[in-house]
C-alpha cells in the first residue's frame, strides 16, 4: 500500500569501494522509486555519532540501500546516505525503509 506515495523517481549509486588515493567509488545509476522529503533532523549515523540529516528518503522494503551509497533526486547532485532505518507497522512487521542523507 506504502508504495502507491513512493513515486517520485530518484538514482541510485552503490558504494563499490575505494580507489588508490582512499576516495569512495561507486557504481553505475540506476533509477529507484521513492520519496524525498527536504527536511533537517538529528540522526545517529553507524558509528553511533548524532549528525544531521539533511534529507530523509522514504524507499519500499525491497530496495537495497546500505550507508556509504549515494542517492539523488535529479540525476546530477548526490548526496551520501548517512543512516538507514527500517520502520514498523502496528503488528510489528517491517513497513518501510528510510535512508537519511
Amino acid at each position: 500500500m506504502i508504495e502507491s506515495y513512493l513515486a517520485q523517481d530518484l538514482w541510485r549509486r552503490a558504494l563499490t569501494g575505494k580507489d588508490g588515493y582512499g576516495q569512495p567509488t561507486f557504481g553505475v545509476p540506476s533509477q529507484i522509486k521513492g520519496r524525498w522529503l527536504e527536511k533537517r533532523r538529528l540522526v545517529r549515523n553507524a558509528e553511533g555519532e548524532q549528525v544531521i540529516s539533511e534529507v530523509t528518503v522514504t524507499l519500499a522494503l525491497d530496495e537495497e540501500i546500505a550507508v556509504g551509497d549515494q542517492l539523488s533526486s535529479d540525476g546530477s547532485v548526490y548526496l551520501t546516505v548517512i543512516a538507514v532505518s527500517v520502520s514498523r507497522g502496528l503488528g510489528g512487521e517491517a513497513a518501510v525503509k528510510r535512508a537519511y542523507l
